[in-house]
């Protein structure tokens, strides 16, 4: 799944996200042949898309340049300047027309986004503004920009396109590092920072772990992880996706995350402090030994991620006990983190080597062990409302506010299985018994709720304010 301007990224090195966005939308009308075959004129294109006449003008100048569009002066019509019209040239008409559809999972969403379709935004908790309080100019007496007035502006309709390209059924997106979306956008990295935060500020970004690099990983440096909101109401679409929220009975007994408890049993082994047997093995916690903080939390967001598989394809078999073995699962477990090795070869290294194989072999299986006891936490509190029916769905954990533990868990199932319902909060009245809250909507949620479950960040709070 990519946009039509990934197929020309040679082409369009070094163009803005403004110049990436107009061809973008050129590019979706040319291959579903709803593109105007006499020409494009700017203020039509300004028009149609909502955007000002100076975006659109720079972005066709731009793409004039690098060869993406043809520029042609009409025959003079009367008095006045020639009209002026804009083409895609021969070459991307082609290239176009045998990619087909590339928009793939997200393809209604992402048509959404690439078009004239007016896609209201206001940050959740911000009292609504009346159409006379919003600003339609700037101190300049030019037109405001789209989020003044409370519109999806171009760069951050194209930064969650791209987004979205790299998003699996549930919104989930990972293995995009920053260099790789700043290619793909046309960001710098500070722009590229705003612009995230700013998605997040709206909902459209629910949650976001940042990458790390750590030395008990495959890869150099872990991606950052963002979760996408795929319901957000300014799309004004029918959701394919249903959010369900679980709150414990007892919450002191669900206060801390696997990740919790391997750090709390690496600390104390690193501090040598004298306790009971730690839940954790020793060849495990040797393995995490010297990690920061942010290890943790990207080591459960990916055990959050094999729970998600192993729900999505054995919900049914995961009975209370369950053990159950998936090659697929297994290896990539393996080929996420990095085995160790010996740092010097001499007298009884065979040995060590034996020891450190034994111990890896312990490492990977604790890994998926816990990934068992995640799912199975999800299958059970979930699975004690008997009206919803999982089998055969997409599922994705959200996580929840880091000092919350498993008090509540949140999750996202693609093909809702409550029917019309996009939003599903249970309560456990007494052990094993759930009502269903009267909220129908995430809206409905006070802000406070919505941060903890997971379903929200918190905007930034600015320096100076309280």
């Amino acid at each position: 799944m990519k946009l039509f301007s990934q197929l020309f990224t040679a082409s369009l090195e070094g163009a803005s996200p403004e110049t990436r966005f107009v061809f973008e939308l050129l590019a979706a009308g040319a291959a579903s042949a709803a593109g105007n075959a006499e020409g494009y004129k700017v203020k039509a294109l300004a028009v149609q898309f909502r955007l000002s006449q100076k975006l659109v003008s720079d972005a066709l100048g731009d793409l004039v340049r690098l060869g993406m569009v043809l520029r042609q002066r009409g025959s003079p019509e009367g008095k006045g300047r020639p009209a002026i019209t804009y083409s895609l040239s021969p070459l991307v008409v082609l290239t176009l027309k045998a990619s087909g559809s590339v928009y793939g999972v997200h393809g209604e969403l992402l048509q959404c986004l690439f078009s004239g379709v007016h896609i209201g935004m206001e940050v959740p908790g911000c009292q609504p503004s009346t159409d006379k309080e919003r600003q339609k100019v700037t101190k300049t007496g030019r037109p405001a920009p789209p989020g003044a007035s409370k519109q999806l502006s171009a760069c951050n309709r194209l930064l969650f396109a791209t987004l979205l390209t790299r998003a699996d059924h549930c919104g989930v997106v990972s293995g995009l590092g920053g260099p790789e979306l700043r290619k793909l956008t046309g960001f710098d990295e500070a722009s590229l920072k705003h612009r995230l935060r700013r998605l997040m500020d709206l909902g459209l970004i629910r949650r976001y772990v940042p990458g790390v690099s750590s030395s008990i990983f495959a890869k150099s440096k872990v991606s950052s992880t963002y979760f996408l909101n795929l319901n957000h109401p300014g799309f004004e679409l029918k959701g394919n996706c249903a959010v369900m929220v679980h709150l414990a009975w007892n919450p002191e007994d669900k206060s801390y995350t696997h990740a919790d408890d391997l750090r709390i049993d690496v600390i104390r082994y690193e501090r040598q402090f004298e306790y009971s047997e730690p839940v954790t093995p020793i060849s495990v916690i040797r393995f995490l030994v010297g990690q920061r903080p942010r290890v943790y939390s990207v080591l459960q967001i990916m055990l959050y991620r094999y729970a998600s598989l192993l729900l999505s394809h054995h919900w049914r078999a995961l009975l209370p006990g369950a053990h159950l073995w998936d090659d697929g699962l297994y290896e990539m477990i393996k080929l996420d983190f990095r085995k160790p090795v010996l740092k010097v070869v001499g007298e009884g290294a065979t040995s060590e080597q034996d020891r450190l194989d034994a111990e890896w072999v312990e490492i990977i299986e604790h890994f998926y062990k816990l990934t068992h006891d995640i799912a199975h936490e999800f299958r059970s509190r979930f699975g004690q409302a008997s009206f919803l029916q999982f089998a055969s769905a997409h599922m994705s954990l959200l996580p929840a506010a880091d000092d919350l533990g498993y008090k509540v868990i949140s999750m996202v199932a693609r093909l809702s299985p409550v029917g019309s319902k996009e939003f599903v909060w249970l309560e456990e009245e007494r052990p094993g018994v759930v009502s269903l809250r009267p909220q129908k909507s995430e809206s409905e949620v006070y802000l406070e709720n919505r941060y903890d479950f997971g379903l929200l960040t918190q905007p930034k709070r600015r320096a100076g304010k309280k």
